[in-house]
């Protein structure tokens, strides 16, 4: 864990001499090193994992950016925005559900959990890291 938040540390110093495209790129280095270090993949796991989750990834990019547009929607009642915010939260969960069964044809349960913890840890680093 403490190799992560010295590498995020750096990465959070070097920002301004870098363009964003290069921090995005660091910023997805740390997250796969992360992922692939708790996940525990084996070299084939890892040949058949990263290409479905890149997609999976890039599928819930486009409902994490509608959501942040919504934040600042000002064409739409709040009403709207609510039930917006609800199909893009049922959006999320039928993408969870469709990828968990491809996860599984590839990798254990338990490296699945393992993904989510991941995931999830790296965004309370990130937040940690913003917050400083």
């Amino acid at each position: 864990m403490k190799p992560y938040l010295i590498l995020l540390g750096l990465l959070f110093l070097s920002f301004g001499s870098y363009a964003q495209n290069t921090s995005d790129a660091k910023i997805r280095a740390i997250k796969i090193s992360l992922i692939t270090d708790k996940m525990k993949l084996n070299a084939d796991q890892a040949t058949k994992f990263w290409p479905v989750y890149n997609q999976y990834e890039s599928e819930m990019r486009v409902i994490w950016k509608a959501k942040g547009a919504l934040k600042n929607e000002r064409g739409m009642t709040a009403e709207e925005i609510i039930d917006e915010r609800q199909k893009l939260d049922e959006r999320t969960v039928s993408i969870k559900a469709k990828y968990k069964n491809e996860f599984l044809n590839i990798i254990s349960a338990a490296q699945l959990n393992s993904l989510y913890l991941a995931e999830s840890e790296f965004k309370n680093i990130l937040i940690n890291q913003l917050k400083k």
